[in-house]
């Protein structure tokens, strides 16, 4: 063999040889570059959904706590295991979350041994909920939250659980559920890629089948959102890959696992699948690599003739195909730059938001602990108060109560709030008499109301301020004050006050006694003096007056039966003063009662006051307490005459009956139009 076809053979072995090594390297670095994009677009959904997931857990945290803080009917509802009351006093939340968050899907209740008790999913739905409620509160065994992914009947849910207390024992807790549709979304949007969802041994039902297109594949089922992608060839997929490429009509697409999704125990329930179109790559690398092979082919034709011809010249074509192979390698590092460059920019982006949500979470951490010190310093001062002060719905129910209520209203411990205030107050089984919750509800002012509970053995006054919203009134604050110890107070000073003026008529009274007691005597003397004694064996004569006849001892003794009845009638009027009695007001008539009172005070006042009395031929009957009418009027008399006691006077009493007119009420306002008694 000719040395010069050892040496185009050595040469075309060298260049075959440094071309398929180029061919290697060439596939390997289009492999490294597309798995690169794959790597980025995983950290890059990793990142996506541990940052949605965190924004949820932080934003529904605080309004699942707020909630059950703020909502207390809501806990004592679901204590009291009251499904259908519960259905529809957390409906008007549900339905204020669905409008917030179109991803909002339903709210659980479930009892301590992770039996679902009520589940919210549609605003009109069956409050008895789903029946394939997952155990996603299995982790939950202490005051504290948790959240996480869970497949149910409706397909694959974010979880936010909150235990539930009531008067410090566990009754339970409390979900929201969002739907993966959110993560979803979020992927398609900051991706742009297609994306689906594939459930580990999902249950397949027809509405998913129908709204999602679900598609059963091995082992599970998978959700294509309608994407043609994933619609079309969800059967050539093998999940359990983590890479796989697809040859489609549409082009070449890299499908890949880009999240494993977990429940709170740890298992495996689904994953996140994306497919990153790589048909310009492949394209490029398969135009690359068809050129790469032309060039081998056409370089060793070429080499061959050249060689052959012009030994001489191979080393310079040699060079030059070494630049045109270096030139590729700088395009293909220049490319993977970009490509690091646009990752790190993109990375840069998640890390920015990341922060300022960070910082929305800080500051509403901040509001909440601020609202939660309000509340705090709020019911420590509405317990600071001393009447007992209860705020009422509009059915008269007990929403709020201070310490100064539990105490009267409940000192045994018993349950206060949720019952109406007459039946703590008194027993009844409807709105107190001249209740003035019925005024204010009326007229949408505060009134105030002197009530005498005798349940409670206390009489108090009732003030109730109604609370409006517009012109709404949404409930009242009912406020009672004791004044029993105020009356009983009251009543020691009247009766003080009586037995002050009986001291003050006792002069004249004694005095009238005499008068009395001086006709009783001269008469009974005169009788014993004009009847003869009994007839002695030794008298001559009896003594006396012989002339007497019954007729004249009659005449004395009516004269003393007069007097005494006079007496008995001036001790009846001073008992009848003196003594404490219980209001009885009815309908009466006053003037027997005011002449009665000016006789006692004619035998009582000095000399020097002369007491006139005048009144209207007809006085109307009136409804009081002629008892009380009689101490006032002597209260007020005997201060008069105490005041005119050094110089004397004349003390003028009328009685006469009026028409309340425009001049009496302008100067007694509170009076009403009619009839009236003026003494």
């Amino acid at each position: 063999m000719q040395i010069r076809t050892k040496t185009i053979l050595s040469v075309l072995i060298v260049i075959l040889a440094l071309s398929g090594c180029y061919l290697y390297i060439f596939i390997h670095q289009q492999r490294e570059n597309r798995q690169l994009i794959i790597d980025n677009n995983k950290i890059r959904a990793r990142t996506l959904i541990a940052t949605v997931a965190d924004r949820l857990s932080q934003q529904y945290r605080g309004r699942i706590q707020g909630l059950i803080y703020s909502r207390r009917d809501i806990v004592q509802l679901f204590a009291g295991r009251e499904r259908r009351r519960l259905f529809k006093a957390i409906l008007p939340v549900f339905k204020q979350l669905r409008r917030e968050d179109k991803y909002f899907s339903h709210i659980n209740f479930v009892l301590p041994d992770n039996s679902l008790f009520l589940q919210i999913d549609k605003p009109g739905q069956n409050e008895e909920g789903c029946a394939c409620f997952p155990k996603v509160t299995d982790g939950v065994s202490g005051p504290r939250m948790a959240s996480g992914f869970e497949d149910d009947c409706y397909g694959l849910d974010f979880f936010i659980v909150q235990p539930v207390y009531e008067q410090k024992k566990y009754i339970g807790s409390m979900s929201f559920g969002i739907r993966i549709d959110e993560f979803l979304d979020a992927l398609r949007e900051k991706l742009d890629l297609p994306v689906a969802l594939f459930l580990t041994g999902a249950r397949l039902d027809k509405d998913a089948l129908k709204n999602h297109a679900a598609l059963p594949i091995g082992g599970g089922v998978i959700y294509a959102y309608n994407d043609p992608f994933f619609t079309g060839n969800a059967q050539r997929l093998h999940i359990r890959n983590e890479n796989q490429t697809l040859d489609t009509k549409n082009g070449v697409y890299d499908v890949f696992t880009s999240y494993v999704i977990k429940n709170i125990q740890g298992r495996e329930i689904g994953r996140i699948i994306q497919a990153l179109d790589v048909t310009r790559l492949v394209e490029s690398q398969r135009r690359d690599l068809f050129r790469l092979i032309v060039i081998t082919l056409a370089l060793l034709a070429v080499a061959t003739v050249i060689l052959y011809f012009s030994f001489n010249t191979i080393l310079g074509r040699i060079g030059e195909l070494n630049d045109r192979l270096r030139g590729k390698n700088e395009e293909l590092r220049r490319a993977g730059e970009q490509l690091e460059a646009l990752v790190e920019k993109r990375t840069a982006e998640l890390e920015e938001t990341n922060r300022h949500l960070k910082e929305e979470v800080r500051r509403r951490q901040e509001a909440n602990r601020a609202l939660h010190c309000s509340v705090h310093e709020w019911q420590s001062t509405f317990d600071a108060i001393s009447d007992p002060v209860t705020i009422l719905d509009r059915n008269l129910v007990i929403v709020i109560a201070n310490k100064a209520a539990h105490e009267l209203l409940s000192p045994d411990g018993g349950e206060v709030v949720g019952r109406n205030c007459y039946t703590l107050f008194a027993a009844g089984s409807e709105p107190c008499q001249n209740c003035p919750a019925s005024a204010a509800s009326y007229d949408g002012v505060s009134h105030e109301q002197k009530i005498e509970h005798n349940y409670l053995g206390k009489t108090f006054i009732v003030s109730c301020s109604p609370i409006v919203d517009g012109k709404e009134i949404l409930g009242f604050v009912h406020t009672a004050r004791d004044i029993t110890k105020e009356k009983n107070l009251k009543k020691q000073l009247v009766q003080a006050q009586k037995m002050e003026a009986i001291a003050t008529l006792a002069g004249g009274i004694a005095h009238d006694f005499n008068n009395i007691l001086g006709a009783i005597l001269g008469n009974a003397d005169l009788l014993l003096y004009r009847i003869p004694p009994p007839r002695q064996d030794n008298d001559s004569a009896p003594a006396g007056d012989p002339g007497i006849t019954l007729q004249d001892v009659r005449v004395n003794l009516q004269a003393i039966k007069k007097a005494g009845n006079r007496a008995k009638e001036l001790v009846s009027q001073i008992l009848t003063f003196s003594r404490q009695t219980q209001t009885q007001r009815r309908n009466v008539l006053v003037t027997p009662v005011i002449k009665e009172a000016i006789k006692l005070l004619r035998a009582s006042l000095p000399a020097n006051i002369e007491i006139n009395f005048v009144q209207d031929k007809h006085i109307d009957h009136i409804y009081a307490d002629l008892t009380r009418v009689h101490q006032v009027f002597m209260n007020l008399c005997t201060n008069a005459a105490q005041a005119m006691k050094e110089k004397g006077g004349r003390l003028d009493v009328s009685l006469r009956s009026i028409e309340a007119g425009p001049e009496e009420l302008k100067r007694y306002p509170e009076l009403q139009p009619g009839r009236y008694v003026a003494l």
